[in-house]
């Protein structure tokens, strides 16, 4: 059940860390991260670097945490080989 209420909440929300959800749910953060990661290997979930935006790299800080995007599925163009313009 946790897997799905996971699953619902990346869905409304697009975007969460490890640390958000585990709040979210009032799980531990290893356990979020596991669902977290069976979502990516199913390929529903995508993994995002954070971005510092201070412009320089000088490293990351320890406080940076990684981004779980949904991967939202777009609808396949379809083809219809026999349409034809009408006169």
């Amino acid at each position: 059940m946790l897997l799905k209420d996971i699953r619902s909440y990346l869905q409304q929300r697009g975007t969460a860390s490890v640390q958000e959800v585990a709040v979210h749910f009032d799980i531990a953060a290893d356990t979020a991260q596991f669902a977290l990661n069976y979502w990516q290997n199913q390929g529903k979930i995508r993994a995002q670097a954070p971005s510092c935006g201070s412009g320089s790299c000088g490293g990351c800080s320890s406080n940076a945490s990684t981004n779980y995007t949904w991967v939202k599925k777009e609808a396949p163009l379809q083809w219809f080989p026999n349409w034809q313009k009408s006169s």
